[in-house]
């Protein structure tokens, strides 16, 4: 059944970017599909008197956070690559061997390959080139993911496997963080005294530009959805953290959509701007 794929980093990177996009189109009835790159297990601890034994069985606190995220998204397809957290750029975890900054690179498109002929979606969803803001698993989210959107035909580098089918998704967007939305988020940080000025005008020129956006998404009617996924991935959320800094009450206005760049449309007629990823497939 086809439908959609977003392609993360680690448990609780769904959320942030997608986490309305995914609640929204499982609600309308899309199949959607969260392959997940790593186990995050260089991740933080956060909210446990004691964070030590969590911290030694991180990766699977994670997986059971991100089970519990997806099902309160609705989603009900979730796949991992099977890679190590690689830590922020610079960790002496980028040179873990099982790290996915490690993978060879062939491999892990091959795996991601076999997951997207397995759900065959219509639309994939990965990162920018630079992985949002540089992490190292970002940034081989996009390169892995981009290969495999354009080289999951190519029967003669990656072969059918067993069970596998010919497929090969038609439209490809970025995950972006819109220059309105820092905007709108800077604005109300600074109004409640959060921020300091020269903090707001740094912010204010951050983010996507508007005009290099080719989908908005509606999410606002889906934030609560997205709110409790963010707090199911307790050892990540702090109950401080800069989402939650903006008031309850306009958290649904300032994040109720998400925004992505189109990066390829195949044999689908597009408009420039548009207000839903399946748009000119439906």
């Amino acid at each position: 059944m086809p439908g959609l794929l977003a392609f993360h980093a680690h448990p609780d990177d769904e959320v942030t970017s997608t986490g309305g996009t995914l609640a929204r189109y499982a609600a309308e009835g899309e199949q959607v599909v969260v392959v997940t790159a790593t186990d995050g297990a260089e991740g933080e601890v956060h909210n446990y008197e004691d964070p030590e034994p969590v911290k030694a069985r991180l990766g699977e606190v994670r997986a059971e956070e991100l089970a519990k995220a997806l099902a309160i998204l609705g989603v009900q397809h979730s796949e991992f690559l099977g890679y190590r957290d690689s830590g922020m750029m610079g960790d002496p975890a980028n040179d873990h061997p099982d790290s996915f900054w490690q993978a060879d690179f062939q491999e892990a498109t091959k795996r991601l390959v076999h997951l997207i002929r397995k759900h065959q979606p219509e639309v994939m969803v990965v990162y920018d080139p630079f992985g949002g803001y540089g992490h190292p698993d970002h940034i081989n989210v996009h390169r892995v993911g981009v290969a495999a959107f354009y080289q999951c035909r190519d029967l003669a580098r990656f072969p059918l496997a067993d069970g596998d089918e010919e497929w090969q998704p038609q439209k490809l967007y970025w995950t972006a963080w819109p220059r309105s939305r820092v905007r709108a988020f800077a604005e109300v940080r600074h109004r409640e005294g959060q921020i300091s000025d020269e903090e707001y005008e740094r912010a204010r020129n951050g983010g996507y530009p508007d005009e290099s956006i080719n989908a908005w998404i509606s999410v606002e009617r889906h934030w609560q959805q997205k709110e409790d996924a963010w707090r199911a991935h307790r050892t990540q959320i702090p109950e401080d953290w800069f989402a939650f800094q903006v008031p309850a009450e306009q958290r649904p206005k300032v994040f109720g959509s998400e925004a992505f760049v189109r990066v390829a449309a195949l044999g689908v007629s597009c408009t420039d701007v548009e207000d839903d990823l399946f748009a000119g497939l439906r």
